[in-house]
């Protein structure tokens, strides 16, 4: 028997719950394959407005071809975990362009509901889990309009309310069940999935690179990288330096950290855990996903926990890359400068190279200042902050691009118009030239303090590059170059970018905290409930995760209470149920012919017992067909329960005559 074909109606529930469902996916599908999957659907759409009818092979098998081939030229790897999903997505968009039959619309069905729980591998945060709730809704309304007999449905409010009860029954079940689960699981320490595989996935923060303009897209970013509590009170603001990446190697263009494949510089690192000295300032840190290695500690970090190394520039680094939601506890000497611990003389070098041949006005005025003030780095760090304070320097987000080969000698003698990674880029060029040794440190500045969670957020909009150089004696001193600018040189044309939006207005500034302390409080409690936390969870029960029969108690029992709640439930379902009273009725006369000696077969029906029972007691074989003719029809016929009077009379008379029988 061939499947119904799927009426309009039904059609449009199927595309709907896909729709919704790709709506999620859209936060990192690329735009132009997104916009292609969504062409698809509306011509799909439009076309079935006119006649039902799947489109012809010759349409569908090249849109197969160029799905693919979209997908493995975006993705690359056609089985890593993006391309994978982003050709399911492709693919169940064909499918639905050649769905007729209700086969096809379970089908669809079915994929789409495994595509919602697939968004859970790209995001997890609490707006996206909440807006799941509609896709995974319309997919069950979808399917009980597609399982439902064409034209026998009113509409979305019929479905709801007939879906409710069932609805919230479900719910009584499945939580309680959700949370033991949530609970009882084993975790692992760190995602299944691992780290993300392309561009298209990483997400959106520092970078180990830095060349003009790439701080600027962080500046236009309000995305919160981490949020930190300082149990014993915060530092200044002004000595928030977030630590990131060091960049030593600079090709004239791009500032990078190429020198970290030298064995020495690998040699130098210090492996964690440090606990730092006591009287150090602590912190804790939960940082955002990141799919990165470096963690953002305040300089300069002493303690740090296991599994993480303090590389010989002062960053600290994890084994692994930061792929879900982490926490961690450092500890910092605010202000200090990066001692020099090892490899001194390689890291001079490192610290004095600089691409020959380039940016010659530059080195010009460096070897000026040296042969004016000597080797003296502090008194060279101060006449070069002098000189930006002076020169006619401004601060924009949106300063001219720099596009000839010499780009240093550009910003500071032509255009002076630029932001922090400009300016740390010419101050440690200048340096250099000098003859101090110079680094570009990239990281965060500062943070907004959350007055509901009481802690500091700090986003990518507080993106911040700066320098360090070398002085004898002390180590790697912090020198932001940016700090020189005059307040009123500063152009405030970028002054909404990066998160200032709403500071000046309490109530945004108020709803903006509390939805950050949800998602905090989310992150926190759910995204982070790992095998540490979980181990947590069970010693506060007294139970110990390494007894194997502590824990099969509780996994037995948790499953035997959830077991007696669904049969509670369902019990009580079952009594609250509308009882039949026909059947009512014709279960009397039953019993009446129990005593009779006569019962029903187990699978005998109404017509075929009354037959039977009419033979076997010819004096009463009138009023038995009364009661059977009128049972069937009050039960099975279109009458209803306009039948029951008729089988009330029916059944007394049945009564009468079996007493005067009797």
């Amino acid at each position: 028997m061939r499947s119904p074909v799927l009426d309009p109606r039904q059609f449009d529930w199927t595309l709907a719950a896909f729709t919704a469902t790709l709506a999620a996916h859209l936060l990192w599908l690329p735009p132009w394959f997104a916009a292609f999957l969504a062409g698809l659907l509306v011509a799909r759409w439009l076309q079935r407005r006119v006649y039902a009818r799947a489109w012809p092979v010759w349409i569908k098998l090249p849109l197969v071809g160029v799905v693919l081939t979209l997908v493995v030229f975006e993705f690359g790897n056609p089985f890593a975990r993006q391309a994978g999903t982003a050709a399911l997505i492709g693919l169940c968009t064909l499918k639905l362009i050649e769905s007729e039959r209700r086969r096809d619309g379970l089908l669809i069905m079915t994929v789409t509901l495994f595509l919602v729980s697939v968004q859970f591998l790209f995001n997890q945060g609490i707006g996206i889990t909440l807006y799941m709730l509609l896709p995974t809704l319309l997919v069950f309304l979808a399917l009980n309009e597609i399982a439902a007999p064409p034209g026998t449905r009113g509409g979305l409010a019929s479905q709801i309310g007939s879906l409710g009860r069932e609805l919230l029954l479900l719910l009584a079940v499945v939580l309680p069940l959700t949370l033991f689960l949530f609970v009882s699981v084993p975790r692992l320490s760190e995602p299944l999935w691992g780290t993300r595989e392309n561009q298209w996935e990483a997400r959106t923060g520092l970078s180990d690179t830095m060349s003009p303009g790439s701080i600027t897209e962080l500046l236009a970013d309000d995305t919160p990288v981490m949020r930190v509590r300082f149990p014993d009170g915060p530092p200044a603001r002004s000595s928030m330096y977030w630590r990131g990446p060091v960049l030593w190697r600079f090709d004239g263009t791009t500032w990078s950290r190429a020198y970290l494949g030298n064995p020495q510089m690998r040699e130098g690192r210090v492996d964690g855990p440090q606990d730092g000295a006591a009287d150090d300032l602590r912190y804790e840190v939960t940082a955002e996903p990141s799919d990165r290695r470096w963690m953002l500690t305040l300089d300069f970090v002493t303690g740090f926990p296991q599994g993480a190394n303090r590389s010989l520039d002062g960053s600290l680094v994890r084994e692994r890359p930061i792929s879900s939601v982490y926490r961690f506890t450092a500890r910092s000497h605010p202000d200090a400068p990066v001692p020099v611990e090892r490899f001194a003389s390689t890291q001079r070098r490192f610290g004095l190279e600089l691409p020959p041949g380039l940016n010659p006005r530059s080195l010009r005025l460096a070897q000026s200042w040296r042969r004016e003030l000597g080797d003296d780095p502090r008194a060279l760090v101060e006449r070069a902050l002098r000189h930006i304070r002076e020169g006619g320097f401004g601060y924009s987000l949106s300063p001219p691009p720099l596009v000839g080969a010499h780009r240093m000698d550009e910003f500071l003698f032509e255009t002076r118009l630029g932001f922090c990674e400009h300016y740390a880029a010419a101050f440690v060029v200048l340096m250099r030239g000098a003859g101090v040794p110079a680094r570009v440190v990239t990281g965060y500045l500062g943070g907004s303090y959350n007055r509901i969670g009481a802690y500091w957020v700090v986003r990518n909009s507080d993106a911040h590059a700066w320098a360090e150089v070398l002085v004898d004696g002390r180590g790697w001193v912090r020198v932001d170059p940016t700090s020189a600018i005059a307040p009123e040189r500063i152009d405030q044309s970028g002054a909404f970018a990066g998160g200032d939006l709403g500071r000046d207005w309490e109530w945004l500034r108020s709803l903006r905290e509390r939805v950050d302390a949800v998602q905090a409080w989310w992150n926190n409690h759910l995204v982070r409930f790992d095998h540490l936390h979980q181990q947590d969870f069970f010693s506060g029960l007294g139970i110990d995760t390494g007894d194997w029969k502590q824990l099969g108690v509780f996994i037995a029992g948790g499953l035997a209470g959830i077991g007696l709640l669904t049969a509670a439930l369902f019990w009580l379902q079952r009594r609250r149920m509308p009882g039949d009273p026909a059947l009512a009725l014709y279960r009397q006369f039953l019993r009446r012919l129990r005593r009779q000696g006569l019962q029903p077969g187990a699978s005998e029906g109404a017509n075929d017992f009354g037959r039977r029972a009419a033979a076997a007691l010819p004096a009463l074989a009138q009023p038995i067909a009364e009661v059977v003719g009128a049972y069937e029809a009050a039960r099975y016929g279109r009458i209803g329960d306009a039948g029951l009077p008729r089988l009330r009379t029916a059944l007394a008379a049945f009564r009468n005559a079996s007493n005067r029988k009797g």
